[in-house]
This record gives C-alpha cells, sequence and structure tokens, in this order.
C-alpha cells in the first residue's frame, strides 16, 4: 500500500515539478486516498444500517457500533497520512500518536466503559424497556435502554439516566415475573386448582385469569418498626389496610417479617400489579397509608 501510494506521488510530481511545488506532491497524493476511504466509510455505514434493521437489531446498538467504526475510519485516515507526510518525522508521528491515543483512552475512559457495559445489558437483557426495576438505590420503570445509559421513570415521574456502569456494578432488581412462575413457587399446583370452581379465585384473588405465562409485576419494599411499638397492634394494622387495598391489587398484600435488629424488627410488604405504572400510582398511595401505623396505633 505504501509503495502503491508512493509511486501515485512520484506521478503527481511530474506535474507539480514545473511549477515548483514537487514538495507538495505527497499532500495532493493523499486527496485520492481520503476519497477512497470515505466512500468506503459510506458503504460499510450503510451495510451496517440494513443489515441490523434485517436482523431486528435495536436502534441503540446500531448506534453504537456505528460510532465505534466511525471512530476506527477515523484512526485509520489520521495514521495513513500522517505516515504519508515524511514532513513530520516519523518518531514523532509515533511518539504524538502514543500520547494521543492515551489521552484519548483516559479521556473517554469511562464513556467506554459504559459502552462496554451496555452491550453487555443488550446482550444479556436483565430487564427490558417496560420493566419495573431497582438499580442499587434507584427504581423505577425502564424507559430506553441505549449503550451508555438506562433511562428510568422515577416514582416521582422525573426521568434518571443510569450508566450502564453502574447497571452492571449494582445490585439490580426486576420485579416482573411470569405468572406460573409464581404460582409454582406458592406452591399452587394449576392443573388441581382449575377444576375446583372459586378456590383458586379465593387463593389468589386476580390471579385466577393469569395463568398461561401472563407476567406481572411483583413489587416489594421493607418497613421497619422500632422495639417501642406494640407488634400486636402494629400487624393488626397492617392486616386491616392489606384487607382494604386486596380489591386495587391482583391479591391480597401481603406482609413478610424479614429480619431482626437491635431496634426492633423489619417487615417486607409484597403487592402483585399487572401494570407497572400502578407501582407509581396505587403503590405510592399504599404505600403512604401502610406507613402511618405510627399515628394509627396511638
Amino acid at each position: 500500500m505504501q509503495d502503491l501510494f508512493t509511486g501515485f506521488a512520484d506521478f503527481i510530481n511530474l506535474f507539480l515539478e514545473p511549477f515548483g511545488l514537487e514538495g507538495y506532491s505527497r499532500l495532493v497524493a493523499i486527496i485520492p486516498f481520503l476519497v477512497v476511504l470515505y466512500i468506503l466509510y459510506l458503504i460499510v455505514m450503510r451495510s451496517i444500517t440494513i443489515s441490523f434493521r434485517k436482523a431486528g437489531m435495536p436502534a441503540e446498538a446500531t448506534s453504537g457500533i456505528k460510532m465505534i467504526l466511525r471512530l476506527l475510519f477515523f484512526a485509520f485516515g489520521l495514521t495513513t497520512v500522517l505516515s504519508a507526510i515524511t514532513v513530520i518525522p516519523e518518531t514523532t508521528i509515533i511518539t504524538g500518536g502514543a500520547l494521543f491515543g492515551t489521552a484519548v483512552g483516559l479521556a473517554f475512559s469511562k464513556a467506554l466503559s459504559n459502552m462496554v457495559s451496555g452491550f453487555y445489558v443488550l446482550g444479556a437483557r436483565p430487564f427490558r424497556v417496560g420493566d419495573y426495576v431497582r438499580i442499587g438505590d434507584i427504581e423505577g420503570i425502564v424507559l430506553e435502554i441505549t449503550l451508555n445509559y438506562t433511562r428510568l421513570l422515577q416514582p416521582d415521574f422525573t426521568r434518571e439516566s443510569v450508566p450502564n456502569s453502574k447497571v452492571i456494578d449494582s445490585q439490580l432488581t426486576n420485579f416482573r415475573i411470569r405468572v406460573d412462575d409464581l404460582l409454582a413457587e406458592k406452591g399452587t399446583d394449576i392443573r388441581k386448582e382449575q377444576g375446583q370452581e372459586g378456590k383458586l379465585q379465593t387463593a389468589l384473588a386476580g390471579l385466577r385469569i393469569l395463568t398461561k405465562g401472563t407476567e406481572v409485576y411483583r413489587y416489594s419494599f421493607e418497613l421497619s418498626i422500632h422495639k417501642d411499638y406494640n407488634f400486636e397492634r402494629v400487624d393488626a394494622y397492617f392486616d386491616e389496610v392489606c384487607e382494604k387495598w386486596t380489591g386495587e391489587f391482583l391479591e391480597k398484600p401481603e406482609i413478610i417479617f424479614w429480619s431482626e435488629s437491635n431496634f426492633g424488627l423489619i417487615y417486607r410488604v409484597v403487592y402483585i400489579v399487572n401494570d407497572p405504572m400502578d407501582i407509581l400510582r396505587k403503590g405510592s398511595d399504599f404505600l403512604h397509608e401502610i406507613s402511618r401505623f405510627q399515628s394509627a396505633i396511638k
């Protein structure tokens, strides 16, 4: 490749020599190379767009791959141009390239980490758009998954962009679950229950019609009860509130003893909804009411 470029530069030199511009022959010769490289770049980008679209690749993944290839084409073109121009010493080009590469690597280290994490999220699919998830101390409905960020709609209806590197490093909870898996975990044999009218409805309320693989959202949160409270009265209040909210959810909310600390007891509250938006709406009201046990039992 270098020999072809040198021969083409010598050919250009024959035309420039009468004008005393033979020193610029390499600069003139590099122009056709860049034109050909640009045409090749357009062909590759167009082919990727069409191929990925046919394969059903998400738009965010296609954009990320195209950005990486764009950087590679730019680096290849810049390196070729610098190596072809002898005005700058070769050692200077190598040293400058190393320094430039190091600077770019440091500047974009977080962005590259996010992109790599984004490929993992898109490939492993621990959640999908529309799921209600908890990532570390942030939770909400997944609005968009890109190579750099996962965007969530939070309970206060603000939009949070979570870096994908944090998604990978944080504890992740996806509240989506298949109904048949949920019933199996509860120890319910659907085949036996389907033949007994009314029993499944009594045991599982609204889940009776959702026994064919439908997905629901089983959300949970923790409540801490100080040791100074009367636990029997607290339990009675919880049962009263859960009974009141039974019709709002797919089944009666559950209050599960979770752990004990020096300060008291920790319960986990669980309820099931069809639509993750119900967690933001009904769930917020339910959380507010059940958290008022401090004033309700006094």
